[in-house]
């Protein structure tokens, strides 16, 4: 049975024991630094880890709980499965333990109890109106009813009653699935003797195996996997949902940010444009400006940058509204990370929310398909988020491999939610990947109305030429997909194709009756011309109408004459005759242009460009001064 691990995180006011707590429990002083041993206070996220009784592999961040320090309280919190909220029981609640509470709930953290610690300071009675006013203070957060265990690390008791606690909180923590691509958030970074540089982190979705080529964002310089460690354990693999330590080939410390994201390459994409909504906490003394400068945290990150309201003014404490983050560094994130924002100065926390679009255009302000975009993207409907998705890529097909990598979802459940729009009609299939059926509807209009158009403005052309139609109303289909909808369209009845010309199945050329008499006498000139045929211009003098050149290029087009050359016409009968004869000659062997002359009775003048005409269409091949037969 594969090993089950748990990432376990500490939150709460400075000095209420949380690294004392985790000393206790597991036998490891969380505060490495000199100067936090010095202070008695986390300056940088601290990590441990412990065995529960169930056999859960628990690793465990140590937040620093300082006003100071939040920004690394933010990192080690982005990647925790469960929450132990300390809480002094000298002190009780206290405006961290309340901002830290915020923040895990806007991080959507699911599974948590409570820690009342210190209680070895303080007398029974004491303790029962701390452990009261807490649970008063929980009420409609994510720890409501939560086990809150009264503990002390000094005497050690109420530890066993905590991992009790712990071992059967994680047992409703889902596992994370190891499906998707491998993604890192780092918040540690050190290089060892010997070794070279190690970077750390929770991972959050996907696998990873010694030898891997990654990717680290938002710099894309690309590394491999020299070794790979779990609690101080070398592994071949780990899985999303571990502390892992990676030991990277050719890479400085220097090179890798804090707060930048090992990944499979290709799987995170940096931008400095994000589209979110953001949920402001209730407790904020005034309301969000438009354009407010702001810090966004995400991941292990932090990114200063500016918040764009995009349907109001300002945002209200306690209401929530789509918003796009303008940054001035770019982010490595993915659809569906979540997130908190603080003011950029003071630092006071505004809110959070989860991210939309990660890679957004810039919008303009109350711009109703924009709004409308990312009401779906929100909504929680995957299926709608899909179709979204594929509409928004017009006429480029997509993959689900693809759609999950811009939604942050699953391939599996992609695939399933693109067979349901298949079938209910809503989306085609193109080879492997899939459009959005009003994408294919939008290009047929746009395909209609051009060659409507078209035919107007050249009555007498049989219609307009494939990649002209393609660039005109289908600039982003590439060529299998512009096959595709020319097939769709054709077997529809829309358009018609000859050769390489598309026009609308309804479409004719009707001539006048001046013109109707230039065609009957340049298709007499030329049946009676055969291998003798005239010039150009002296077929347009000889047919004398005004349109006369416009209908020698329509019976051309029709298939009724054959262009040769720019000035060169033949009957199509009488090409059909010459192919007919020049198919005897080689089965006898190689032909000659002299053969080929005699057996028509033409002039070489002819011969020649009529051969070359031959060979573009595969009856024939070039060999030296014969002709071959050709693949056709």
């Amino acid at each position: 049975m594969a090993e089950r691990h748990l990432v376990i995180g500490t939150a709460g006011h400075v000095d209420h024991g949380k690294t004392a707590l985790i000393t206790a429990l597991t036998g490891t002083n969380t505060d490495r630094l000199r100067e936090e041993q010095e202070r008695g206070m986390s300056i940088e996220l601290g990590f441990a880890s412990f065995t529960l009784p169930s056999g859960v592999l628990a690793g465990i961040v140590d937040v620093p709980g300082h006003e100071r320090f939040l920004k690394n309280m933010l990192a080690g919190a982005a990647g925790i499965d469960l929450v132990v909220l300390v809480v002094a029981a000298d002190e009780g609640v206290m405006p961290q333990t309340v901002e830290h509470l915020d923040i895990l709930g806007l991080l959507r953290t699911k599974a948590g109890l409570v820690a009342l610690t210190k209680i070895d300071l303080v007398d029974e009675a004491w303790a029962d109106l701390v452990e009261e006013d807490l649970r008063l203070r929980l009420r409609g957060t994510f720890l409501d009813g939560a086990p809150v265990i009264r503990v002390s690390s000094v005497t050690g008791a109420g530890l066993h009653e905590l991992v009790a606690a712990m071992d059967e909180t994680a047992r409703a923590v889902a596992v994370r699935s190891p499906e998707g691509p491998f993604r890192m958030p780092v918040d540690r970074i050190f290089t060892m003797p010997g070794f070279g540089t190690v970077v750390a982190g929770t991972v959050w979705s996907g696998s990873v195996r010694v030898g891997d080529v990654l990717e680290l964002q938002p710099t894309g310089i690309q590394t491999r996997v020299r070794g790979l460690q779990i609690h101080g354990r070398k592994v071949d693999m780990a899985t999303a949902g571990v502390r892992l330590a990676a030991n990277l080939v050719g890479v400085d410390v220097a090179d890798v940010p804090r707060g930048g994201v090992l990944a499979v390459p290709g799987a995170v994409a940096p931008s400095t444009l994000v589209d979110a909504e953001l949920q402001l906490i209730p407790r904020l003394s005034a309301p969000l400006r438009h354009r407010t400068r702001i810090r966004l945290h995400t991941g292990t990150a932090e990114i200063i940058g500016r918040v764009a309201l995009l349907d109001r003014d300002e945002l209200q404490p306690g209401e929530s509204a789509p918003v796009q983050f303008q940054l001035e560094e770019p982010v490595a994130a993915l659809r569906g990370d979540r997130y908190i924002v603080r003011l950029y100065s003071p630092m006071v926390t505004l809110g959070g929310g989860e991210l939309l679009d990660p890679h957004a255009r810039r919008h303009k302000r109350h711009d109703e398909r924009a709004l409308k975009r990312l009401e779906v993207l929100r909504g929680g409907d995957l299926e709608a988020q899909v179709a979204q998705a594929l509409l928004e890529r017009e006429l480029a097909p997509a993959s689900a491999k693809e759609i999950a990598a811009s939604l942050g979802g699953q391939p599996r459940a992609v695939e399933e939610r693109l067979a349901s729009l298949h079938t209910a009609g809503d989306a085609v299939v193109v080879g492997e990947r899939y459009l959005h059926v009003d994408a294919v509807q939008a290009a047929r209009q746009r395909a209609e109305a051009v060659l409507a158009s078209y035919h107007r403005e050249w009555p007498l052309r049989l219609g307009m030429s494939r990649e002209e139609l393609r660039t005109r109303t289908a600039p982003r289909a590439d060529g299998k997909t512009w096959a595709f909808l020319l097939d769709e369209w054709r077997r529809q009845g829309v358009v018609r194709t000859t050769g390489n010309v598309v026009a609308l199945a309804s479409h004719r050329v009707a001539y006048t009756e001046d013109q109707q008499r230039v065609a009957n006498a340049l298709l007499e000139l030329y049946r009676e011309r055969r291998y003798d045929p005239p010039s150009r211009d002296d077929a347009l003098a000889f047919a004398a109408g005004g349109d006369a050149a416009l209908v020698l290029e329509s019976l051309a087009e029709q298939g009724l004459l054959v262009r040769i050359t720019e000035g060169l016409y033949l009957h199509a009968e009488a090409v059909q005759d010459a192919e007919r004869v020049l198919r005897g000659l080689l089965k006898q062997g190689p032909v000659t242009v002299a053969q080929f002359r005699d057996a028509i009775g033409s002039s070489r003048k002819v011969v020649v460009p009529l051969l070359e005409h031959f060979d573009s269409v595969g009856v024939t091949r070039r060999l030296g001064d014969v002709r071959v037969p050709g693949p056709r």
